[in-house]
């Protein structure tokens, strides 16, 4: 290839290359795509000036510096980050050695190990489109780096891509699954999706719930719960130090025993939060891959931050049996120092109330009845935040009246306790299941009931704010009722629908495609009648069938090929057509000769073999470099003529 023809064939290499790394901007340093793209554009200088690259001298310290630069910012060259860093700056690099057309053809390979890397930090269908448009200009460059024009070489690529298709989705189906999803990968810990925090002070939910990223997405088997029975459990926070609620493990010891009430299925499609996942109500199972610790918590035997579907079974009611020893009873009736009128206000109602119950009865209506307000946004409490909350601000989220319940109760002589996790979600009724967000975040009560020994569930934010559970928060609170903030202002009907419609999808493709595990695949075969197992047999006859059928759009493609090249057919046909309208037309004359043998035709017909003939001259002779785009086209017209 002559250095001319090399430059006009090379950059498209470049462009390639630049788009497909851009989606690593959102995960990688700044600087290290600022480089990235800096080097293309140097090397591309380089190929259009005709300039000298640079020595191996001066490239080995700069990419040694580079290295360094990468080690202090992300602390590591391996794992996801650390190798995909490195990868992109060793590719940068690369690019000022491409001195032959096989350093050029190296390079481009390296673009597609490059493609698939943004789907290890996001597998959404907007990241998998991303890799199809790179997949399609990476086999573009390939066609051009191979000698085609660059404008006449989308078509060819495009259909390269399409006739590998069925070959994917057969390899897909069909090769063994692990039990883990698919791009499942061990990465570094990351703060996740929920935000829930390891405490609950005032403030701390509400905060989150301005948030309406997904947490996850729930499909029941069979009718699905009301929305104002779905609790979604995550944490147990069992200590009070006067302003926060955290946990110290006060309820390990407490055995979990089978709940009363109706028991329903679901999956749940979710990135875990520090291994903690969400359990509605009281799970009665775990999950593979994951166990259930004391008080209905569910956690992942190991801790990874990667996208992953569990199937659960739990019962509704809102209370479970458990036995609980006098020293846990002790430990759920501990209070710090303080809060004296809020202590009076826990022994009045305990009078009235005679039952522990009962005093749950009495406290609800005290909060519904005693001019309290719902809103994301009260006045700070100080030191005697209990106190200051009850008698003199009355307004607060769902963290304020929890808090407060569970002292009030504790000072009562109830064991108590704050339960964090989710409340409720929003329906989509195209794909029929349920996502939860960040601001769908909750914190209830649950009270120890001597008689029946076992724990109640107690809302105190349904006494005072009973559209939040029927309506969830997004309808409760004119704040979250827009994304820009306006008050009371809903989302029109067709923005909603299409959030629905993009949900939906999303959902499905998270459920099989980047979830397709063992056990999706394992469905998969038996509703394809290739086994009720995955194994050696049923894999060998899902390729064998599946294999048969994508190879069909091959031989149909094939078969539509020309026997010829595109100049030689339609050449031919252009001759059989004068011959149909009795010109004769030798093999030997050239096309000039043929233009004169056509005299006699129509005028119309014979403006059209002109045009026909003029361009098989400037495609045939003319052109030093062959277009087969415009080459095709031409047999078309030349078929149409004839």
């Amino acid at each position: 290839m002559t250095p001319d023809a090399e430059r006009g064939r090379s950059w498209p290499v470049l462009l390639a290359l630049g788009w497909t790394a851009l989606p690593l901007a959102w995960y990688l340093p700044w600087w290290l795509l600022a480089l990235f793209v800096a080097a293309l554009a140097g090397r591309a200088r380089l190929e259009h000036g005709g300039g000298r690259l640079p020595s191996r001298w001066l490239l080995l310290p700069t990419l040694l510096a580079a290295i360094a630069m990468l080690w202090l910012s992300l602390q590591t060259l391996v794992g996801r980050e650390g190798g995909v860093a490195l990868l992109v700056l060793l590719i940068a690099f690369k690019a000022f050695e491409t001195a032959s057309l096989r350093d050029w053809r190296v390079l481009l390979a390296l673009g597609f190990f490059l493609a698939a890397m943004p789907l290890l930090f996001d597998q959404s269908p907007l990241m998998a489109a991303w890799l199809v448009a790179s997949l399609l200009l990476l086999t573009w460059a390939t066609a051009v780096l191979a000698g085609a024009l660059p404008r006449g070489s989308w078509r060819s690529a495009a259909q390269a891509l399409l006739l590998s298709l069925p070959m994917m989705l057969v390899l897909f189906v069909v090769m063994p699954r692990l039990p883990e999803p698919l791009w499942s990968m061990p990465g570094q810990e990351r703060a996740a999706a929920s935000g829930l925090g390891e405490d609950m002070a005032p403030g701390s939910i509400s905060q989150l719930i301005l948030n309406r990223e997904p947490a996850f997405s729930v499909a029941f088997t069979g009718a699905p719960p009301a929305q104002d029975q779905l609790y979604w459990r995550v944490m147990l926070l069992d200590d009070f130090d006067g302003q926060r609620w955290i946990n110290v493990g006060g309820q390990r010891g407490e055995p979990l025993q089978q709940a009363e009430g109706r028991q329903v299925a679901y999956s749940m499609t979710l990135k875990p939060d520090k291994g903690r996942l969400p359990a509605l109500d009281l799970p009665q199972r775990a999950a593979q891959g994951s166990h259930l610790e004391a008080g209905g918590l569910l956690r992942q035997d190991e801790k990874q931050d990667e996208l992953a579907r569990y199937a659960l079974a739990s019962r509704l009611g809102g209370r479970y049996p458990s036995p609980l020893s006098a020293a846990g009873q002790a430990f759920y009736r501990r209070l710090p120092p303080g809060n004296p009128r809020s202590r009076a206000l826990a022994a009045r109602l305990a009078r009235q109330a005679g039952s522990e119950q009962a005093f749950a009865g009495e406290a609800l209506q005290y909060l519904r009845l005693g001019g309290f307000s719902y809103t994301l946004k009260p006045p700070l409490l100080g030191q005697q935040a209990v106190d200051q909350f009850l008698f003199d601000s009355r307004q607060g989220f769902c963290e304020h009246y929890a808090s407060a319940f569970a002292f009030l109760a504790r000072a009562a002589g109830i064991p108590a306790r704050v339960v964090v996790g989710y409340q409720g979600g929003e329906y989509n009724p195209i794909g029929r299941f349920w996502q939860v967000r960040s601001s769908d975040a909750h914190a209830w009560v649950e009270i120890w009931l001597s008689g029946p020994r076992q724990w109640l569930r107690v809302d105190p934010t349904a006494a005072v704010a009973p559209g939040r559970l029927e309506q969830a928060a997004e309808q409760a609170l004119p704040a979250l009722r827009s994304d820009g903030g306006a008050a009371g202002v809903l989302p029109p009907q067709w923005l909603r629908r299409w959030r629905q419609q993009w949900t939906a999808a999303n959902f499905a493709w998270q459920q099989w495609v980047v979830g397709y595990d063992a056990s999706r695949q394992q469905g998969v075969f038996q509703r394809l009648g290739l086994g009720t197992r995955v194994d050696g047999g049923s894999v060998v006859r899902g390729l064998l069938i599946g294999m048969l059928l994508a190879v069909l759009p091959l031989m149909l493609w094939w078969r539509r090929r020309p026997a010829q090249a595109p100049m030689a057919a339609g050449w031919e046909l252009i001759r059989q057509g004068l011959a149909k309208r009795s010109i004769a037309a030798g093999p030997a004359l050239g096309p000039l000769e043929l233009l004169k043998a056509a005299r006699g035709l129509p005028r119309d017909d014979y403006r059209r073999l002109k045009r026909l003939v003029n361009e098989y001259i400037e495609l045939r002779y003319r052109r030093q470099v062959a277009d087969a785009g415009r080459e095709r086209r031409w047999l078309r017209q030349a078929r149409r003529w004839k």
